[in-house]
């Protein structure tokens, strides 16, 4: 196996980029691919080059020394693209002309990057091209041969797992025990009943083949019927099952040497009832994170992408991700890749889409809405409600935060509106578990009334003016006005004795008699990016935010079209 015995810290090895030049590799050219760290979901009309990405990334990776392990489906380790997508000799030609505008493969390998690229060749013996992950400017220290694939453990799942033995002649169809690890079998068994309402399974595997159709599988035993009586939607899921059943044998032989995995499958949804594939990705999600795997699989589902991508039923924090590529002449990555946009292009709906709903974002008063205009500018919301299909719209209500916290107890309306408060406000367990209430922030260490918007820039230009050296000594030249200096800082904010109390009233007035001087000192961005860390940590909490609660406010708008028809 190459690379095991490698003396590197780092053993881990990650799929990162699959991109194109602008000189067609068939019909692809001109877009990069970034894949997630877990599970990538790549979509598209038909024709548009799905399979041949797929080709392209398994046949970059694998296992293939003549000793190397095979999965319990006595596959290899390892995928060659000429066995996925059909490359005919005549393609050779073109793109031996023009080598290095071959498509690229950027890895992660031991902690480096690493560049394979997809050169495509010929054996004479073959009557069909084949491609060769060639590595761009080659190390004499690289662990990885210049044309050798990269050794992660990689199973490609195509079509021919589909195939079924109920259609198949009862000559074709071999039977047989499987000896399979106590510990695999446990994998099939929770994987199968993870995805699976109302059939519980058996660790009685069994391995199941069709002559001619290079069709292997494993399948838990079924207490209703025999394993050969499954439906298709079971058939492939006891093709993943047994691919992560090899993964997991793999690691477990492996132990400090195993790079992680790759799992690539082609039409991951087929057969799969919508609702099951809701359970399909939560249990692929579960083991990709225990077997350290990348899985990246192609759909032709709605329900499927709804369940990966953020603005569905995934998580914009998740390392997931939906690519979507449009246009099947001359494909490309979707400029919009929003929910909306990709489902409207799937049904290839009018191009003329209703206007995006309105998702509210609430605030205590004016000057909680202002201290967050700051951090979280106009250019920058617009580009979270591209993503999420909404419009994000900031309301100042005039109430306390308590209040504001409470108004979905009074009208469940509320829960479909991101409520903002300020720092020094309780945020209760139940509103915390609705997701869409957050604080804005405040500096670490503050309590009571120093945490509120009002006080939290009045203390720091305090802090400004007496501090003798640090950061917040060195803000003040942050500030956008000519020549800045302490005193023209305390004669500005702190003329007459104005700014000294701390009580809520006082600061509220000082903040609205200032609030011309504070934005036109750029005040609150200074304060921002001294305290950038806070600042991320919020905005991160607002996106998640509104990324849950535009889910509902989506919904809630797609119901009323409906009733409205």
């Amino acid at each position: 196996m190459q690379g095991y015995g490698m003396a590197t810290v780092n053993k881990k090895i990650r799929l990162a980029s699959l991109e194109f030049s602008a000189s067609p590799f068939r019909k692809l050219r001109g877009f990069k691919i970034d894949f997630a760290e877990r599970l990538t979901i790549v979509a598209g009309h038909n024709g548009i080059g799905k399979s041949t990405i797929l080709g392209l990334v398994a046949n970059t990776f694998g296992l293939t020394g003549s000793s190397d392990p095979k999965s319990y489906a006595g596959d290899p380790f390892y995928a060659n693209v000429e066995r996925i997508v059909y490359l005919a000799l005549a393609e050779v030609g073109p793109a031996q002309a023009s080598p290095s505008e071959a498509p690229v493969v950027s890895a992660n390998v031991y902690g480096m990057s690493m560049r394979k690229r997809c050169s495509m060749t010929q054996r004479s013996q073959w009557q069909r091209a084949r491609i060769v992950p060639r590595t761009i400017e080659p190390k004499d220290d690289d662990a990885v041969g210049p044309d050798a694939k990269i050794p992660l453990p990689t199973l490609y799942l195509g079509i021919r797992r589909l195939a079924t033995i109920g259609e198949a002649s009862e000559k074709e169809v071999q039977v047989g025990a499987l000896d399979m690890h106590v510990d695999d079998r446990q994998v099939m068994v929770d994987f199968a009943n993870a995805v699976m309402l109302g059939i519980t399974v058996t660790p009685d595997v069994t391995l199941q083949s069709i002559k001619g159709s290079l069709k292997r599988t494993a399948q838990p035993g079924y207490p209703d019927h025999e394993a050969l009586a499954v439906s298709l939607g079971q058939d492939s899921l006891g093709s993943i099952g047994t691919a992560l059943a090899s993964f997991n044998r793999l690691k477990r032989e492996m132990g400090d040497n195993y790079p992680g995995g790759l799992l690539v499958i082609d039409e991951i949804d087929a057969g799969f009832h919508p609702h099951a594939i809701d359970r399909l990705v939560t249990a692929l999600k579960a083991q990709a994170r225990r077997l350290d795997l990348q899985i990246v699989a192609t759909t032709h589902s709605p329900r499927m992408i709804e369940a990966v991508h953020p603005e569905g039923r995934g998580n914009m924090r998740a390392p997931d991700k939906v690519v979507y590529l449009i246009d099947t002449r001359r494909p490309r990555l979707a400029e919009n890749q929003s929910l909306a946009a990709i489902l409207s292009d799937m049904a290839l709906r009018d191009d003329e889409p209703p206007s995006k709903p309105v998702l509210c974002a609430y605030f205590e008063d004016e000057e909680g809405m202002q201290f967050f205009d700051a951090l979280f500018p106009r250019a920058k919301r617009a580009g979270l409600g591209r993503r999420l299909g909404v419009q994000i719209k900031l309301i100042a209500l005039g109430v306390g935060g308590s209040h504001l916290i409470g108004l979905p107890s009074k009208d469940p309306i509320f829960k479909d509106r991101v409520l903002v408060v300020d720092a020094d406000t309780t945020i209760p367990n139940a509103a915390a578990e609705r997701g869409n209430a957050i604080k804005l922030p405040c500096a670490v260490g503050a309590r009571g009334k120093a945490r509120s918007p009002e006080n939290t820039i009045r203390l720091f230009l305090r802090g400004v003016v007496e501090a003798q050296g640090g950061p917040l000594h060195d803000a003040i030249h942050g500030f956008t006005v000519t020549n800045p200096s302490t005193d023209r800082l305390l004669a500005t904010f702190f003329d007459n004795g104005a700014g000294t109390s701390d009580e809520r009233e006082s600061t509220k007035a000082w903040w609205i008699a200032m609030w011309k001087k504070l934005k036109s000192w750029g005040v609150l961005e200074v304060w921002a990016t001294l305290h950038a860390a806070e600042v991320e940590e919020f905005r991160r909490a607002f996106e998640a935010a509104c990324t849950v609660t535009a889910t509902r406010v989506k919904l809630t708008a797609l119901s009323s079209a409906k009733s409205n028809v």
